[in-house]
């Protein structure tokens, strides 16, 4: 649950980048920083209500929530007449389990991840999607949960900066492992959600096995190896931000990063200093879940789940903050120029794997205390 957290409170720090380009309002800003906890939300005008002719969102606030309003909200409301609130303050699960056992639930859709869904399903806390009204052939396969539906996708990448890789281009997450051939500094996610996947595919591992492998003892301790062996050569990062400025300060030749801080330099920095390749990355999607109970009713939550599955909707999402379309439909309408930045093109999802949260529920705590110790401590 704290990797869709880190995820997307880096969309609220996103927020304060794009403020100072010009990009987004005072008023995004100041929703990330509530999200952040640095100001209130009272400060915003206090937690949203829903009434009978409204819908109340709740994500983490900056940018996503600027986006939420503009590309789902305003349309929504001129398709139905029905007003979306956007309330920033975070859809953390304690939050939404908290609000259902106390019969006070005041959201309708939240913004969350599988592991998450997963979790607060099988609590009994989620309404379990419809599926006659939301469309599964509109989402990327895999992303229909029982109890959450898969609302958008960012992937982690493998990152690099042309101009300092001496020994050329990386072309495959072995390269990124191979300090020899490829010598610089790498920089990995602090935390272990991610990381292991492409250790494992740089010994060689097809896509479709990777979490087999992973499912033994053998193939974790496998993939620790790799981040052992090359520790020397590696900055860690905390926050997307770090990632972000790892290159732009070209303290790192090549690592592994999300694609929404690579949407950000890919516009900071050229071509010849900086590139992505989405062979061997790992998409994550995001998921709304809907809390039961929640005021406007189940049904009304999901006819805006199904509305937000519009794929020109999501290509304005992904235009706007980078994170990409889950609705197959919307990659034709991707500009040009953006489509090799998109996590969810064919030829891109054809090179990747879908993050699987049952893997990470049954092994993190233990792959997490490995990962930590053969690459930090």
């Amino acid at each position: 649950m704290s990797h869709d957290n880190d995820f997307k409170r880096d969309l609220a720090e996103i927020a304060a980048h794009k403020l100072r380009e010009g990009r987004i309002t005072k008023r995004g800003f100041l929703q990330a920083m509530a999200a952040l906890g640095v100001i209130p939300m009272a400060g915003l005008g206090g937690r949203a209500m829903a009434a009978p002719s409204e819908l109340v969102i709740v994500n983490w606030g900056g940018t996503a929530a600027d986006v939420i309003k503009e590309v789902l909200g305003d349309t929504y409301k001129e398709a139905t007449g029905i007003d979306v609130v956007i309330d920033g303050s975070g859809p953390s699960a304690g939050r939404i389990r908290a609000m259902v056992e106390s019969g006070a639930v005041v959201w309708d859709v939240c913004d969350s991840g599988p592991g998450s869904a997963i979790i607060l399903g099988e609590a009994g806390v989620t309404e379990p999607m419809n599926y006659d009204i939301i469309d599964r052939t509109k989402m990327m396969e895999g992303t229909d949960w029982e109890y959450g539906a898969g609302n958008y996708v960012y992937s982690y990448v493998l990152a690099y900066n042309p101009k300092l890789s001496e020994g050329g281009v990386p072309t495959s997450w072995a390269d990124v492992f191979d300090t020899k051939n490829f010598p610089g500094m790498r920089t990995f996610r602090k935390a272990v959600r991610g990381m292991l996947e492409c250790a494992t595919m740089a010994q060689g591992v097809p896509l479709a096995e990777v979490y087999d492998v992973l499912s033994t003892e053998d193939g974790i301790d496998a993939a620790i190896e790799q981040f052992r062996k090359i520790r020397e050569n590696v900055i860690v990062w905390g926050s997307g931000s770090e990632s972000q400025n790892l290159f732009l300060q070209e303290e790192v030749v090549m690592g592994n990063i999300w694609s929404t801080r690579a949407h950000l330099l890919k516009d900071e920095m050229d071509e010849g200093t900086f590139a992505v390749s989405f062979d061997g990355g790992v998409m994550s999607p995001g998921t709304w879940v809907v809390p039961k109970g929640n005021p406007a009713g189940a049904e009304e939550a999901m006819k805006f789940i199904a509305f937000a599955q519009d794929p020109a909707l999501q290509v304005k999402w992904f235009e706007l903050i980078g994170s990409a379309p889950i609705n197959p439909a919307a990659a034709p309408l991707v500009p040009e120029s953006m489509s090799r930045w998109n996590p969810t093109s064919p030829e891109n999802v054809a090179t990747q794997i879908l993050y699987n949260d049952e893997w990470y529920a049954a092994n993190q705590i233990a792959a997490e205390e490995k990962y930590v110790n053969a690459l930090i401590n």
